[in-house]
């Protein structure tokens, strides 16, 4: 009985997918050898994998008509941040800078002028994802503008990557104990209820930061024995 449920757990119909996923000629080498790594079983303890906490500064929400104005990340390792591994671009889109978004990410043109091409950034990340768990807060952003540009430069869809949403997460954990409507699901929000430090918001470094710290508080939440399993937290993430 065991071993049917764990065929039919949806990271394991996403390493099914992954094994058998036929790239175009276009799809760059990066992001291929990240997908061919092995994937991690549902079983796998939490605590002792490797994660990439990603956040996304935009223009706006909509993938099709917003672009990224800088992307940032950081990397957990055994359980704890490794800031050395952070990362932070600019992107040079400086024609698509909106006045409303520079007032609220301090992002200038100025900025962006000197920034990376979106496929440096990204070719970049790829490489430092290579063998870990994206992680994200609300990840459907993140999800929407990297399916976007993939679509734009391999025209490939739906690429097998394994994500991880603390927002998700969050909103289950906190329906467990009492439905509320109202439950405030940002990021800065959630960390306030775990008493976690304010951090400057809007920075994509700042926020991955805040998401990896988050996410390792939510992991002792579930479980403090530092016990809880990759699928459990996946099963959280949908």
């Amino acid at each position: 009985m065991k071993a049917l449920l764990d065929y039919f757990h949806p990271l394991e119909g996403l390493k099914r997918k992954g094994k058998n996923f036929n790239f175009t000629e276009e799809v760059p080498e990066a992001l291929k050898q990240m997908i061919k790594q092995p994937y991690p079983n549902i079983s796998d303890p939490a605590k002792d994998l490797d994660y990439i906490v990603l956040d996304l500064e935009t223009t706006g929400l909509d993938s099709d008509k917003d672009s990224i104005l800088s992307i940032g990340w950081v990397c957990i390792h055994k359980g704890y941040v490794d800031l050395n591994s952070s990362a932070h671009f600019y992107l040079n889109n400086d024609l698509h800078v909106k006045a409303e978004t520079a007032v609220i990410n301090q992002i200038t043109p100025q900025m962006l002028s000197s920034g990376v091409t979106m496929d440096k950034a990204m070719t970049t990340f790829f490489e430092a994802a290579k063998g870990k768990v994206i992680v994200a807060h609300a990840c459907i952003v993140e999800k929407n503008f990297i399916a976007n540009y993939l679509f734009k430069t391999c025209k490939m869809r739906d690429f097998p990557f394994v994500w991880l949403d603390t927002l998700c997460i969050e909103k289950k954990l906190e329906n467990a104990i009492a439905h509320q409507n109202d439950l405030d699901l940002t990021l800065s929000g959630t960390r306030e209820r775990y008493g976690l430090p304010e951090y400057n918001g809007h920075n994509a470094l700042a926020d991955a930061i805040s998401t990896a710290e988050l996410l390792l508080v939510q992991e002792k939440r579930i479980d403090p024995k530092s016990a809880v399993t990759l699928g459990h937290l996946y099963k959280l993430s949908l």
